[in-house]
């Protein structure tokens, strides 16, 4: 397996970032939620360990709707 990278075009890594947010706006609420908090996770725990400031990932817990 090779470690070498292709670099990817301006114009793809625009389409790449705008499907993305495309599918983050379709998608519903309480999973958006869900992923911000899943976000504050990941940085909370990288500033933690770097020993910087950080703040608490948000504790709440979100409710699927029927």
């Amino acid at each position: 397996m090779s470690d070498v990278r292709i670099l990817k075009s301006h114009d793809e890594l625009f389409r790449e970032k705008e499907s993305h947010r495309r599918a983050m706006a379709a998608k519903p609420v309480e999973e958006k939620f869900e992923t911000l908090i899943k976000l504050q996770q990941i940085t909370s725990t990288a500033a933690r360990q770097a020993g910087r400031a950080y703040q608490e990932p948000w504790n709440v817990t979100v409710s699927k709707r029927c």
